[in-house]
């Protein structure tokens, strides 16, 4: 499988960042640690990796193994769950695409979601860890960052993972529940925005593809994680969410990302050139297309951010395909339904300014801290109208229209597919006499809108709050593989390979730290206790 010649030129790739840093760490040419560090040498090619695989990117030498790596990470697994794409294959239902978590693929998606990264960051930890050196610490500070940007995704997606003992160098660390790595990630956060905030120099800017060594837009970025992290856990510890809220949000500590300019992106640069990897399951493999979920709210609601994801037709239409699709590859579905509108140089978000205002919008929702939610929601739509350049922002916050329901006939490729989303659900339009779960469904769904294309945290918004309502799948089985009940949507984890329970004798810990079996059907801890499901 090649990637055609769509891809960008292939500039000169830095020699650091081609090479291999085990290479570089070793001392064959008589240069000290001391004299490494001075360049940023000892830490720089680590410190890209750790980039690039928060979520998989790479260059475009790589051909399609990045873009392999998304495709199980977020392609066919979150985003066909909560419908962003629909997948134009089945894949002989031995795939995560219908709910069937094969040994193979889930050992590929825990080196994807979590050990990659370990490796890459361990070799700057084996470094800093005691380390004095005011440099060393601010190394530290922005890799912590990085690490929990990735590790979040993994412990959203697996539940438990090594996280408190990660580094130790223990062959057989232990696991910490998914509350425990919560709790550390947000100390982690807070240590490393008291650390930055006050840096007057650049850290690692011949290596960094994120904000060119920026420290204070890199303390934005970990006051929103910590903002992110708070609010997702305000159902199940409000003490521990209010006071890393107020600390976030606290000007003195930095700010969060408020501007376009300061969202965390990852995309091509002269320093490393790099391909979106979302093009070879899009256009080499005509896999990926248009989410018959997505397209159901945008089309109802009439959205012009429509016109910025996905391309139409050629006859001017857009053409989606539902979640969890049963049938083969389809040449037909390969040429006619609607594609992502994604090209080389497309960026991939880690975390953008109108996720922001839907986060502090939930906060102030819920008391946790000031603000009126009103506001704080439509700034978070106005906001994701400018990342994607649309216009008419202020008539669709006044649009009262429900989403597209659909019925037999309606999806070209899948004719007998039908499932009405408008029971029960919400228009764009803001209404003050609404309940709290109402408002609370409002900006969720408009979140999930904003979020695209950033698969993983849209499944975990609707896995913690039950919003948006989702369509159903479109294989009617897939809750047999994950030993769910009859009505799920979507799964609620990815399970772990049977040779990771071989490698670590503390894995047998895994259904104690999840309260649960470990499938694909447990639910993870931040799940809100009163759930709501979906009005059929």
């Amino acid at each position: 499988m090649k990637i055609r010649n769509y891809l960008i030129p292939v500039f000169s790739v830095l020699a650091l960042a081609s090479c291999n840093y085990e290479q570089i760490n070793t001392n064959i040419y008589g240069v000290t640690e001391e004299g490494m560090k001075t360049g940023g040498l000892l830490y720089g090619a680590p410190f890209m990796d750790m980039q690039k695989l928060v979520i998989p990117i790479g260059s475009p030498t790589e051909l399609t193994g990045p873009g392999n790596d998304l495709a199980n990470t977020d392609i066919m697994s979150a985003g066909n769950y909560i419908g962003y794409w629909g997948m134009n294959n089945n894949w002989n239902f031995n795939t995560e695409a219908t709910w069937n978590f094969t040994d193979a693929r889930m050992s590929y998606a825990y080196q994807n979601f979590y050990s990659k990264l370990f490796r890459a960051w361990n070799d700057i930890y084996k470094h800093t860890k005691n380390s004095e050196d005011p440099a060393d610490k601010e190394v530290q500070a922005v890799a912590n960052i990085v690490k929990v940007t990735a590790w979040l995704r993994a412990t959203d997606v697996f539940g438990p993972i090594v996280y408190t003992n990660a580094g130790n160098g223990d062959i057989a660390p232990k696991l910490d529940s998914q509350e425990t790595v919560y709790k550390a990630m947000l100390a982690d956060l807070k240590d490393a925005s008291l650390l930055l905030v006050n840096t007057a120099s650049k850290v690692l800017p011949s290596y960094d593809v994120i904000y060119n060594g920026n420290a204070s837009n890199w303390v934005r970025l970990a006051n929103s994680l910590m903002l992110r992290i708070a609010v997702r856990v305000h159902f199940k510890d409000e003490a521990l969410a209010k006071e890393y809220i107020t600390f976030a949000l606290d000007p003195s500590h930095g700010g969060v990302i408020e501007t376009v300019a300061q969202e965390a992106k990852i995309r091509s640069t002269d320093k490393l050139p790099l391909m979106n990897s979302m093009l070879p399951t899009v256009e080499d493999y005509g896999e990926c297309r248009l989410g018959a979920t997505i397209w159901a709210y945008m089309q109802g609601y009439k959205d012009p951010r429509l016109l910025a994801y996905f391309t139409a037709t050629s006859n001017g239409y857009f053409v989606p395909i539902p979640p969890t699709n049963y049938n083969p590859l389809s040449t037909e579905a390969k040429n006619g339904a609607s594609k992502p509108k994604v090209d080389a140089a497309s960026p991939l978000f880690w975390m953008r300014a109108s996720e922001v205002s839907f986060l502090k919008a939930e906060a102030a929702l819920y008391k946790l801290t000031g603000g009126n939610p009103k506001d704080l929601y439509e700034e978070g739509v106005t906001k994701s109208f400018e990342e994607s350049g649309a216009n008419g922002v202020a008539a669709y916050l006044q649009t009262d229209d429900l989403p597209y329901d659909i019925n037999r006939s309606v999806l070209p490729y899948n004719r007998e597919y039908s499932c009405k989303l408008s029971p029960g659900n919400v228009a764009p339009k803001w209404n003050d006499a609404d309940s709290d779960e109402v408002k609370l469904q409002k900006i969720i769904t408009q979140k999930y809108l904003a979020l695209y294309p950033n698969a993983v945290e849209a499944w975990t918004e609707y896995r913690r709050t039950g919003y948006p309502y989702l369509l159903k799948p479109a294989y009617d089985k897939a809750y047999v593989s994950i030993g769910g009940e009859e009505d799920a949507i979507t799964p609620e984890r990815f399970r772990f390979a049977p040779a990771e329970y071989g490698t670590n004798p503390n894995m047998s810990e895994v259904p104690a730290l999840l309260g649960g079996e470990d499938q694909g059907a447990t639910k993870l801890w931040w799940v809100r206790n009163n759930r709501p499901k979906q009005p059929k």
